[in-house]
């Protein structure tokens, strides 16, 4: 009996299982539809995102045509103005220029705003109102070239130009924030169908797992295959948000990284033809006080002009600041061992956390040597402590530590822009207030912070992001708001001991004379910019060197086969036709052991790689002194004199 009863519930068993199968199959399918709906969905998702990544670039080449076709008419408008003045024929190349690209780039525009009707008739009304003002500046021209010039100057007394004027920058005004506000109404509702889509990307899957379970009795192994399955299809689209979401991000921050970095060299040049000419005329009025008749409007002149030359030489911080985020300014790495140089700091960041704060150090044994610039490492240790004492205003605990650590392919794999590896790690936790969940994908932009007005300039943790990755390191920050925040820079190992850096030259002290040239020195001096060249000349000529000038590399070369005798060459790196590295190269070519000097304002791959100066690569950037000038150059002539003089001799000699 037993095995009677055995046998009729075995056989039970397998009925039921065999009138499930029908029904498994129905289920099955439609859990595969389920998951091919959310794989759908992800996809689309990614391709919105890069419609939307396309929809800023064309939002910013819009708004970008529209300021130039605004600054191109005020280019027009000051060379008439300045043509009237002066009646000087070469004060119309601005005009006729501008006059030329005007149409050029209401072109451009009507072909990018083609499909928005709105903007056409913006547009339109925006091109009658500069047709309108480019008759008025070219009627002025035409009665000035006749001899009417009190004709000429009633027009422009009339007002209209002003209006004009004030009519047309109104209009690009309100059209460029309208791309902006059209930019934010399109990525809204981007942003809402992937809220939409994501939804429905958790509710596929969610069912095919609610499905999948319904057979686990039947189809036990079959059930343990799906569920297995749609767990790696769930963290597959986990990670793949995550890796678009940090792409995006790494995208967005390496073109502000352009931006800050071109704007940063236009700013260094024209800091460069400030601060010269300020510390020229400090030293001409000092010179000017030894008089009896000087002293006293040296004693006026000098003081503001000090505090002129401070400003400048703030304005140049901020620059460099903006190089550091670009990843633009070039380091001096060395082997670093970041015990030693927190060891080395403590007293002075005690001294700027305060009493209130609490600083624990914890010092790995065997900890790993790196090779990064240590001065950067020292900037970034102090901006990540101010940031800490910062956001503790009523005291705290900070605790510094350090560690080896080893980031793995998984790990690297979600962020794309670090490599697997060994690093040394230096960590800076904070038992402050702690950072928002939705302020922390913004906290590395520059001039993005939460402090109050006054308080802080944005940059100290864009400068830290820019100054790690150039180094090929990584940062990550981990906060909870109430809890405190702790980040963490990963930089590479160290691996091969024989990599060291030179040691940078010694800073010299403020007041130290500068050295002058030997009779007959001569400098081939190579700068496009005209102020920038004109106060370099200036600079070396008050020094005792001949000085050789040029704009391009094709006429330096005609310089350099013409002189007598060339002792050093000053290049800027950026010129027009042929890079300064290019040019030093044909240089070195014909003069062999010839020092070479580069100067530049934003460090691009001609002379640094991976943020570090090539071999044999001297530079000074821009702004620079006659003082630091004068330094570097005198350094250079003398560390090989008689192989730049030979090279000359045998020159003169051909």
């Amino acid at each position: 009996m037993p095995m009677k009863t055995g046998s009729l519930i075995d056989i039970g068993q397998v009925g039921k299982s065999r009138s499930l199968v029908p029904h498994a199959r129905t289920i099955l399918a439609t859990a595969f539809g389920l998951v091919l709906i959310a794989g759908v969905a992800a996809v689309y998702i990614a391709v919105r995102a890069a419609d939307a990544d396309l929809l800023v670039a064309h939002t910013f080449e819009v708004r970008q045509q529209a300021l130039r076709l605004f600054s191109d008419l005020q280019d027009a408008e000051t060379g008439q103005r300045g043509y009237l003045l002066t009646t000087d024929a070469k004060y119309l190349e601005p005009f006729r220029r501008a006059d030329d690209s005007i149409a050029s780039r209401i072109a451009t525009l009507r072909q990018l705003i083609s499909d928005n009707p709105e903007q056409r008739e913006w547009l339109s009304n925006v091109k009658s109102l500069i047709d309108e003002k480019l008759d008025e500046l070219r009627r002025t021209i035409v009665l000035l070239q006749q001899g009417q010039r009190e004709a000429a100057i009633d027009i422009i007394k009339s007002d209209r130009g002003k209006e004009l004027m004030d009519g047309i920058r109104s209009q690009v005004d309100a059209f460029t924030q309208h791309e902006l506000d059209l930019l934010v109404a399109r990525q809204d509702v981007a942003a809402l169908l992937r809220r939409w889509l994501l939804a429905l990307v958790c509710f596929s899957l969610l069912a095919a797992v609610s499905l999948a379970g319904i057979l686990a009795r039947a189809i036990e192994r079959a059930t343990n295959v799906a569920r297995q399955r749609t767990v790696e299809l769930e963290a597959e689209a986990t990670l793949r948000h995550e890796t678009e979401d940090t792409l995006r991000q790494g995208q967005k921050i390496e073109a502000v990284g352009q931006l800050t970095g071109g704007i940063a060299h236009d700013f260094n040049n024209l800091l460069t033809i400030i601060l010269g000419n300020l510390d020229t005329l400090h030293r001409r009025l000092a010179d000017f006080a030894l008089t009896q008749d000087g002293k006293q409007l040296a004693a006026l002149l000098l003081k503001p002009l000090d505090v002129a030359s401070q400003g400048a030489r703030s304005a140049a911080q901020l620059t460099h600041r903006l190089l550091a985020f670009s990843r633009r300014q070039p380091l001096e790495p060395a082997q670093v061992d970041l015990n030693r140089l927190i060891s080395g700091m403590s007293d002075l960041l005690r001294r700027t956390l305060g009493e209130t704060i609490s600083v624990e150090t914890v010092m790995a044994g065997g900890l790993w040597p790196t090779f990064a610039d240590a001065n950067q490492v020292e900037n970034a240790l102090i901006n990540l402590c101010v940031n800490a004492r910062d956001a503790m205003p009523n005291g705290g605990r900070l605790t510094i530590e350090t560690g080896n650590a080893y980031l793995d392919e998984a790990y690297t794999r979600q962020f794309g822009d670090v490599t697997p590896g060994q690093y040394a790690m230096l960590s800076v936790a904070d038992s402050g207030t702690g950072i928002p969940a939705e302020v922390l994908d913004r906290i590395f932009e520059p001039f993005f912070t939460t402090k109050a007005l006054g308080e802080g300039s944005g940059l100290g943790l864009a400068m830290v992001h820019g100054f790690v990755k150039q180094s090929s390191g990584h940062i990550r920050i981990y906060s909870e708001v109430g809890h405190g925040t702790t980040v963490k820079i990963y930089l590479p190992r160290l691996m091969r001991p024989e990599q060291t850096a030179a040691a940078p030259a010694a800073k010299s002290a403020a007041g130290a004379s500068i050295p002058r040239a030997e009779p007959e020195e001569t400098i081939l001096l190579v700068e496009d910019n005209e102020g920038v060249r004109e106060y370099a000349t200036s600079a070396l000529e008050d020094l005792g060197y001949n000085v050789l000038v040029t704009a391009d590399a094709i006429d330096a070369l005609r310089l350099l086969d013409g002189a007598p005798r060339v002792d050093l060459l000053f290049t800027d790196v950026i010129l027009p036709g042929a890079s300064g590295r290019e040019l030093a190269d044909k240089v070195l070519g014909r003069c062999p052991g010839l020092p070479v000097l580069f100067t530049t304002g934003y460090t691009r791959n001609a002379i640094i790689h991976q943020g570090r100066l090539d071999a044999g690569v001297q530079l000074i950037s821009k702004p620079y002194t006659q003082q630091s000038l004068g330094r570097k150059i005198r350094e250079l002539l003398d560390a090989k004199p008689l192989l730049s003089r030979r090279a000359s001799h045998e020159r003169s000699e051909i």
